[in-house]
């Protein structure tokens, strides 16, 4: 359903030759564009929510220790055969800003920035199939007739595509999950809070849960991770493909960047208010 426009070619007449002389003013143009490939969709799916998390990490960062905040750690005594105890975390920050300045202040920019690698890794896993691969999943089960065309499939076919989408990028952006919500955790000092976890990086994170824990901790809690994404998915996918097919079917709106933000924003909406439940569990 993506398209860009490779050049402009002149409409041709008919078999006279005086439409071989048409003057530049009167010469009409069409615009001739051509479907991305898979290869370029696959790309533009994972590049784009990766650029996006530049900038939304450092409040990611926030959220995660506001949350941890309160919740249950193991400590030891003292001593080398220490007994574990469990106590409450303390409650270091007041607010989202409190957090986001205190945590600036002594960690700086690296601080605020914990467990960006991977959270691109997660964002470009989860959006190479939730978005790369909506469009093939749906011309399969409700084929185009020509190359380009809008699409006419029903909601229920969008909503399963979009569902199946949202499960596949969910199992897969899991673990990088896990991995960036314990790196976030991770503070000095004073600022710590919830279980702190002493890992070097992604690569580091990785190899220490898999050798203490087990390759199934990597997907701890998915169950939750997948269903949600499914919901939102379904959701998502199907709202913003219904709104623009239906803007260039009844309304004869030009694809283009306006009518990608209308949509996104509405789909977005719906999203929002679909999670939420599940979010507040």
């Amino acid at each position: 359903m993506n398209t860009f426009t490779t050049k402009s070619t002149p409409l041709l007449g008919g078999g006279d030759d005086e439409s071989d002389h048409h003057s530049p003013s009167t010469t009409k143009h069409v615009a001739s564009k051509r479907e991305l490939t898979q290869a370029e969709n696959f790309a533009i799916s994972a590049l784009a929510p990766s650029m996006a998390v530049l900038f939304t990490n450092p409040f990611d960062t926030v959220k995660v220790r506001l949350q941890l905040q309160g919740e249950f750690v193991k400590t030891r005594e003292p001593g080398r055969n220490g007994k574990e105890i469990i106590r409450v975390s303390e409650k270091v920050y007041k607010s989202s800003l409190d957090c986001l300045v205190k945590t600036f202040r002594h960690e700086g920019m690296r601080g605020l920035q914990k467990g960006l690698f991977p959270a691109i890794l997660k964002e470009s896993s989860k959006n190479i199939f939730r978005l790369g691969l909506y469009d093939p999943i749906l011309n399969a089960m409700h084929p185009l007739n020509y190359p380009g065309e809008v699409s006419t499939a029903p909601a229920w076919k969008r909503m399963i595509a979009g569902a199946t989408c949202g499960a596949m990028g969910a199992i897969s952006a899991n673990p990088f999950e896990l991995i960036k919500t314990r790196l976030q955790s991770n503070a000095s000092g004073g600022l710590a809070v919830g279980n702190q976890y002493a890992y070097n990086g992604t690569f580091s994170a990785l190899r220490t849960i898999i050798t203490n824990e087990g390759a199934m901790t990597l997907y701890r809690g998915s169950v939750i991770s997948i269903a949600r994404s499914m919901l939102g998915s379904a959701a998502n996918l199907t709202t913003y493909s219904l709104i623009k097919d239906h803007a260039r079917n009844n309304w004869d709106a030009q694809d283009g960047v306006m009518l990608d933000m209308m949509s996104s924003l509405a789909s977005a909406f719906i999203s929002v208010v679909v999670m939420n439940p599940m979010d507040v569990v």
